[in-house]
């Protein structure tokens, strides 16, 4: 299992490190989350799922693949109309915001 955060979308709430401080942490600068881990133990695929379902703006996806998937021959789905428009929401709040690189 994987697990990333969108960045662009990310709320800094911090419930995320909240839940799992050793899987996610906030950058110091502007408190985006960040993840902390390439794969995440299967002693922790119950939390990183929790956190990411506490997640108050949906920014983290969990990757449920096993060992010899290879994730770049699939592509993301679209969002959903309620992702559209949060992240519309997110850039007119934050207009020339976070590209999402660290």
């Amino acid at each position: 299992m994987r697990v990333v955060v969108d960045q662009d979308l990310c709320g800094t709430s911090g419930q995320c490190v909240l839940t799992l401080p050793g899987t996610f942490r906030q950058r110091e600068s502007d408190g985006v989350a960040e993840v902390c881990v390439a794969t995440v133990p299967q002693a922790l695929h119950a939390a990183v799922r929790l956190a990411a379902s506490q997640c108050p703006v949906a920014a983290i996806r969990v990757i449920e693949s096993d060992a010899g998937d290879d994730e770049r021959g699939s592509a993301d789905p679209p969002p959903s109309p309620r992702e559209a428009e949060r992240h519309a929401a997110r850039d007119q709040r934050h207009p020339g915001g976070h590209d999402g690189t660290v």
